[in-house]
């Protein structure tokens, strides 16, 4: 017989493994309609997406951006990547090593970046940083597959992005890029461990979200 105490566990165990199953599917469903994009739209999508960042006051007064260097059916963040160089602002984008947490690495040319190997994105050289480097950014850019007007995210699943959002310094903003039709107004799945972002930037402009949804939002 079992006690009250093993019936709360299971209950929370299969609320967990229905929140996991929401999440697979909403991703393959993510990942499918991507896969239909062209090239040509893709690599349009990325100026786009640089211009909306450039517009969107998102980097006022930045002077370190954690970001990334996209892949596969991402939306291409190349362009951008190049636009905050060329405004003088410091890149970090990750390192991956074999261990659970993201290291950092300071992206001076974006042609200098090379082949990580495997289904890694591509890295600059020099210095590897530790984790905690992302403290020192005032801005966190990250990728996403989901993100909700509530400020929930769906990452890839590999909780690489959650931890190393977790390390950043108090009250960093944080915006996740996506294709336009992956912003939903809410519902997506959430578990204590997935990080919050502020806002959302897709190719059509950048969305205030959750917490900071009064502020003034840009459509491109």
């Amino acid at each position: 017989m079992r006690t009250p105490a093993t019936d709360g566990e299971d209950n929370a165990n299969e609320g967990n493994d229905d929140v996991a199953a929401r999440k697979t599917a909403l991703r393959h469903d993510a990942f499918r309609k991507r896969r239909a994009i062209g090239d040509a739209e893709r690599q349009r999508a990325g100026i786009r997406l640089a211009d909306a960042a450039e517009r969107s006051g998102i980097l006022d007064g930045v002077g370190t951006v954690a970001a990334y260097v996209s892949m596969g059916t991402e939306v291409p963040t190349t362009p951008m990547l190049r636009m905050m160089l060329a405004h003088g602002i410091r890149v970090l984008v990750p390192r991956l090593g074999s261990g659970r947490d993201l290291g950092w690495g300071v992206m001076d040319d974006v042609d200098a970046l090379h082949d990580a190997g495997g289904s890694r994105p591509d890295e600059p050289g020099g210095a590897v940083l530790d984790a905690d480097a992302i403290a020192g950014a005032d801005l966190v850019v990250t990728a996403a597959v989901l993100a909700d007007r509530t400020g929930v995210r769906l990452g890839r699943g590999g909780g690489w992005y959650d931890r190393a959002l977790a390390r950043r310094r108090i009250g960093t903003p944080v915006v996740a890029v996506v294709w336009p039709w992956e912003l939903v107004d809410d519902g997506l799945p959430c578990e204590p461990h997935d990080q919050r972002i502020d806002g959302v930037l897709t190719p059509n402009g950048y969305f205030a979200v959750g917490a900071r949804m009064g502020l003034p939002t840009e459509s491109v």
